[in-house]
């Protein structure tokens, strides 16, 4: 494969889904290995861990949004990680629908562990760029993620995927 039309798409291989697609399946495959065979978590779960590691304790329906993943998908995933110990949940004083998810002391280590490992994987991608392509990759990051938000609020869900539509349930 050459380089994408990603301009004047011509097939599904010029699409920036389709090639964003594809560098995340054969570049995560990596990350998964790690997660899995070293660690004993999935690579989903190292996300939420490495969100609560950037943000701190977050409201699970905080946490979906960050993640970009339905309420209910974040609040199946949490649940391996509070029983694994590496999560824990506080609920609020006198409502105990909300409450805040945050990595315990074991989680804090895993991530102490496991960032560098994946840091690495992150660098080895990124190594065929020079120091510009890669500052200019972020730059059209930054401004397509926006882009890609207000898209997916456009398009009709059906009811009750949005994860904003629930209550907090983990």
């Amino acid at each position: 494969m050459g380089e994408p039309g990603l301009a004047a798409p011509a097939s599904i291989l010029d699409l920036l889904n389709y090639q964003l697609h594809l560098l995340l399946s054969f570049s995560t495959a990596e990350v998964t290995r790690l997660c899995e065979r070293e660690h004993g978590i999935t690579r989903h779960e190292w996300g939420y861990i490495g969100l609560l590691a950037a943000f701190g304790p977050l409201a699970p329906s905080e946490l979906a949004l960050r993640s970009g993943m339905d309420r209910s998908r974040t609040s199946k995933a949490l649940m391996p990680l509070l029983a694994k110990g590496l999560v824990s949940r506080q609920s609020k004083v006198g409502d105990r629908r909300y409450a805040t998810v945050a990595l315990s002391a074991a989680g804090k280590r895993l991530y102490a562990q496991m960032f560098p490992q994946v840091l690495a994987i992150h660098q080895a991608l990124l190594q065929p760029l020079t120091a510009e392509e890669v500052q200019v990759l972020g730059r059209a990051l930054a401004k397509l993620r926006p882009q890609a938000v207000a898209l997916s609020t456009t398009c009709p869900r059906p009811r009750g995927s949005d994860p904003r539509d629930s209550q907090e349930t983990v």
